[in-house]
């Protein structure tokens, strides 16, 4: 689900059962100071099937202890635990000896970094091969060495401006925001959050992820079509999800999604050809109608409060309503 495999975001649409209500416990445990934080992220842009993409993966500077240069990781809320990648963390070893501590059976314990200006300990994260990569010295480019996952979240509240490129995180929420939301209560399992949405007039819910870009709206092909401009045409592309080739099929869409008592507009739907049409099955039994992710929240301010399991949209944030 990285911004290099955009498209890997598909196998939690196919074995959402699995990824979502099985998951074991994570590993990393991110403690942050016990106040306001705010953490500036950067939108990460790519070429997908000719076509550029400019909100392709949530990105976040952060600085390594003792570490001279400025790094990047993926927000991605589809990762229950933060994680390095073990390919970039020999490289920077390899450059800044001493930077890097040692691994203890792919784990790295007691780490202190930097999330943009807020400081971090990891009490235990993982440190996993992603590919084979390597960091080219020689550029000052923008190198992903690891994702930031849901643990960054975790019994916090996390307030995503979109439109100011902020992630507030906060123990509570503060009273002048409470004053202005109207909230919604939300599922919160295994590290993965479920936001209840009303989509035709038929209420279900959908697996948010940050590191979703790509599609506004990932459902099942009878929900696409029903919410598709009449006449659209699909934009149709090949997608990989682990041994298996699918088609993106994506409509123009014009309709409106309802979450937490905001209406949403939709500019396109996508559903996948060549899904298990039982794992599909399966998962409109237990209630989910897909997944969305960054693109649907892009004018608006999402609040999720994941102690209490209670959420809100806002469309925009004064820096006064975080007191």
């Amino acid at each position: 689900m990285k911004f290099l495999s955009p498209l890997l975001i598909i196998s939690l649409f196919i074995f959402p059962i699995n990824s979502i209500l099985s998951q074991s416990a994570s590993v990393a445990q991110l403690v942050l100071p016990s106040r306001l934080s705010t953490i500036s992220f950067e939108w990460q842009g790519d070429s997908v099937h000719s076509k550029w993409e400019a909100h392709t993966a949530m990105i976040i500077p952060v600085k390594l202890k003792n570490g001279p240069r400025l790094f990047y990781m993926q927000f991605d809320l589809g990762a229950p635990s933060s994680v390095f990648y073990k390919n970039k963390m020999d490289a920077i070893g390899a450059k800044y000896p001493g930077v890097i501590p040692l691994e203890n059976n792919n784990r790295i314990s007691e780490y202190n970094f930097w999330i943009d200006r807020t400081p971090a300990i990891a009490r235990e994260i993982l440190v996993k091969q992603f590919d084979s990569t390597s960091i080219d010295w020689k550029k000052d480019g923008k190198e992903i060495i690891g994702t930031i996952g849901t643990d960054l979240i975790d019994h916090r509240v996390v307030v995503l401006d979109y439109p100011g490129k902020k992630i507030h995180i906060l123990p509570s929420v503060p009273p002048r925001l409470k004053r202005k939301l109207s909230f919604s209560n939300f599922t919160y399992v295994n590290k993965s959050v479920l936001l209840p949405a009303t989509i035709n007039a038929k209420e279900t819910l959908l697996f948010f992820d940050t590191g979703s870009s790509m599609f506004e709206l990932l459902t099942n092909k009878k929900t696409c079509l029903q919410l598709a401009m009449p006449g659209a045409k699909p934009e149709q592309h090949q997608v990989k999800s682990w041994d298996r080739t699918l088609t993106a099929n994506t409509y123009a869409s014009s309709a409106n999604i309802n979450i937490a008592n905001t209406k949403l507009s939709l500019a396109s739907v996508t559903y996948m050809e060549g899904a298990s049409h039982a794992q599909v099955e399966r998962m409109l039994k237990a209630g989910i109608g897909g997944m969305t992710g960054n693109k649907l929240f892009l004018h608006h301010v999402l609040i999720l409060d994941t102690r209490s399991q209670q959420f809100g949209v806002l469309p925009s944030l004064k820096k006064s309503d975080l007191k």
